[in-house]
């Protein structure tokens, strides 16, 4: 992968060498930054000097003297990625108060991101929390629930969901205006795509227009009342019973979560004992079986054959190949397999295998994003042509902070359809005032996208 001529080279500083930390720090250095990654075990930063041109550093993160040496260097972010959630909103809390330009921490607990009475980000001085396991689990999810929409994205680590679907022709409502429809209180209709006659009209609707039979809409809004979307418009979902996951990561045991609270019945395949009996702790409702999930006896035996898909979560990508390929081989109707290396995408969906993108892969790719110093998160297309979603975060500088959206002024096809603020939600009403830091998803005509950056 070849650096942005756009980006010039930062100088970032990498906490743990472990999965995360050190697939970042490869991405990171073949994108041209200059990458230094420090932990406590000499032996693993001796294999990543060996193997790359990477800059280690073997120190103790408890040390306040670490942080004030590493400062010298002028890093330009510090990204705390140690296996412990509390260490690296205090890493950054230390970095960001000896002077360290940007911060970002991995953070594996929902419990630190969905918080409406503390702002943790202020608390600990984290200009970016990076919840990939989390997203990656969303994701999953989606990927197994949600296989009739045509499209959904998660934003804003979650809390925010897009979905778009097709509403059937048994929708009795299209004589009432979208202002007189029950929709839920953090759900709003962005976007309407109607079929005519000579070809299609794109709507960004107001609460006089109405949703036809056959219209291609997209809802988005809090999460939670994103789950109503098929019930709300007639539309059946496919029936997901049974799923077998493979590998006791987090991502894995974030899905289980997910799927137990849908009542679908979760058995997990761990090959590490110890690993078993903290899985069959946490998550009660699920079958934990302490066998390798490579041996396809084992798969027959368990006839996957009957259950309705099985995820492949461990953290190597051949072995996922391997399980999602032996599980097909057992009758299994979906296989799934994360993967960190995005080239073999291809190669597995020939395979009849649906592929499904890693959490150090996402976290990566995040921090490349972080790097660019723009405010823009995301960009998610609804069609090949249409109507572009963005995802934004507010700087403290932006001068629309505390101006309420009916005074911005906005083109007609440039809706602010959902804000994150502290883990809250809520629907872009014209009373609605953005705050430094909040994170916003736009939905606007493709043409509007390069100047959102310089409108907020």
């Amino acid at each position: 992968m070849s650096k942005s001529n756009n980006v010039k080279n930062m100088n970032i500083v990498i906490l743990g060498a472990g999965e995360t930390g050190s697939h970042a720090a490869s991405l990171l250095s073949q994108n041209g930054h200059n990458v230094t990654i420090v932990d406590q075990s000499a032996s693993v930063l001796e294999k990543i000097g060996r193997e790359s041109e990477i800059s280690t550093l073997h120190a103790s993160l408890s040390k306040m003297t670490f942080f004030e040496t590493l400062f010298e260097s002028k890093p330009d972010l510090l990204f705390a990625a140690t296996g412990n959630d509390e260490t690296n909103l205090v890493s950054c809390a230390i970095a960001k108060n000896l002077g360290f330009p940007k911060t970002a921490a991995l953070i594996r607990s929902s419990d630190y991101l969905f918080h409406e009475n503390l702002d943790l980000g202020r608390l600990f001085y984290v200009d970016y929390f990076l919840a990939s396991e989390l997203l990656t689990a969303q994701n999953l999810f989606k990927i197994l629930i949600h296989s009739g929409d045509l499209a959904i994205e998660n934003f804003a680590h979650g809390t925010i969901q897009m979905r778009t679907l097709v509403v059937p022709e048994q929708w009795d409502k299209g004589g009432v205006p979208l202002k007189e429809l029950s929709l839920p209180e953090e759900f709003i209709i962005g976007l309407i795509r109607r079929k005519l006659q000579n070809g299609e009209d794109l709507l960004f609707p107001r609460g006089d227009d109405r949703i036809l039979p056959g219209d291609v809409i997209t809802a988005i809004g809090e999460t939670k009342a994103m789950t109503k979307a098929h019930e709300i418009f007639f539309i059946p979902e496919p029936a997901v019973r049974s799923v077998v996951l493979v590998g006791g990561s987090t991502s894995i045991l974030h899905l289980a979560r997910f799927l137990i609270e849908q009542h679908i019945h979760v058995r997990i395949i761990e090959k590490n004992y110890a690993r078993c009996e903290e899985i069959a702790d946490t998550l009660p409702q699920a079958t934990i079986i302490n066998r390798n999930g490579t041996d396809l006896s084992l798969l027959r035996a368990e006839k996957i054959g009957n259950a309705d898909a099985l995820v492949s979560g461990t953290k190597d990508d051949a072995a996922n190949l391997l399980i999602t390929a032996l599980a097909k081989e057992a009758g299994c109707k979906r296989a799934i397999a994360l993967i960190s290396d995005s080239s073999i995408g291809s190669v597995l969906e020939k395979l009849g295998i649906i592929p499904a993108f890693s959490p150090k892969l996402n976290t990566a790719n995040r921090l490349l994003s972080i790097l660019s110093g723009k405010t823009i998160l995301s960009i998610t297309p609804t069609r090949e042509d249409g109507a572009k979603i963005v995802e934004l975060k507010i700087p403290p500088t932006s001068k629309i902070i505390g101006i309420p959206l009916s005074d911005l002024a906005l083109p007609k096809d440039v809706l602010v359809a959902v804000i994150e603020n502290k883990g809250r939600v809520m629907v872009g009403r014209g009373n609605r005032i953005l705050s430094a830091n909040d994170t916003i998803v736009v939905i606007c005509d493709p043409r509007h996208v390069s100047h959102l950056q310089h409108l907020f």
